[in-house]
């Protein structure tokens, strides 16, 4: 191929995945715009039962949204760090840490511009988590998690897909036990479960749904 038109090709390619990625962000916004919770104040149960076994310590919470899972963290004395590429979801953290009375460190960012130092974080927590460029995520995730720290994860299987009561309506979005196997093979005392559930976590989060939920340690 030569290479002008390789170039351009590559600018063409990298200018489509701008757009999606923006027009991703568009529209978690205008989802997280509304005065209500899109999600509910409440944490996520398996999030909750989980963070209530585990002694405090610093924890990580990707793509966090709203902050139901964060300000719960808070509550019960972890020190949070949270991100999300949705300027909107950080307004309605920070408005209901305000109103919990409690304090979380919230940036605005993508998996792929997150930062921080290796071995920081006692605990990181994939609550709904989905994303592309899911492996390389979820890779560079573990590299923030201290050795000995846990990681828990919570999100929809495959089967999903059938169903009409939320998650992604890409395949390719959706976990299945196989990829995160392979996503988190470098953890240790690996518990993963495929299960049916009831959601009652707001309107795009209600009914019959299928979901997968790991833990691991480092």
């Amino acid at each position: 191929m030569p290479k002008y038109i390789y170039e351009a090709f590559s600018v063409s390619f990298i200018n489509s995945i701008c757009q999606t990625f923006n027009s991703m962000i568009e529209m978690w916004n205008k989802r997280y715009a509304q005065n209500e919770y899109v999600y509910g104040k409440e944490p996520n149960e398996f999030f909750k039962e989980q963070i209530l076994k585990l002694p405090n310590g610093k924890i990580l919470l990707p793509a966090e949204g709203e902050g139901r899972n964060a300000v719960f963290a808070a509550q019960n004395n972890w020190q949070v760090e949270s991100f999300d590429s949705s300027y909107k979801a950080k307004d309605k953290a920070e408005k209901l840490a305000r109103e919990k009375s409690v304090e979380l460190n919230y940036e605005i960012s993508s998996y792929e511009d997150a930062k921080y130092e290796a071995n920081t974080f006692d605990l990181i927590a994939l609550i709904y988590a989905h994303s592309s460029n899911r492996q390389q995520n979820h890779q560079k995730l573990i590299k923030f998690l201290k050795p000995g720290g846990m990681l828990i994860l919570e999100g929809f299987s495959k089967d999903q897909i059938n169903n009409l009561t939320g998650g992604p309506k890409s395949l390719d979005l959706l976990f299945s036990p196989q990829e995160l196997k392979a996503d988190f093979d470098e953890l240790s005392e690996i518990k993963l479960t495929e299960t049916e559930t009831y959601l009652n976590e707001g309107e795009h989060h209600m009914g019959r749904a299928s979901i997968i939920r790991l833990i691991g340690k480092k």
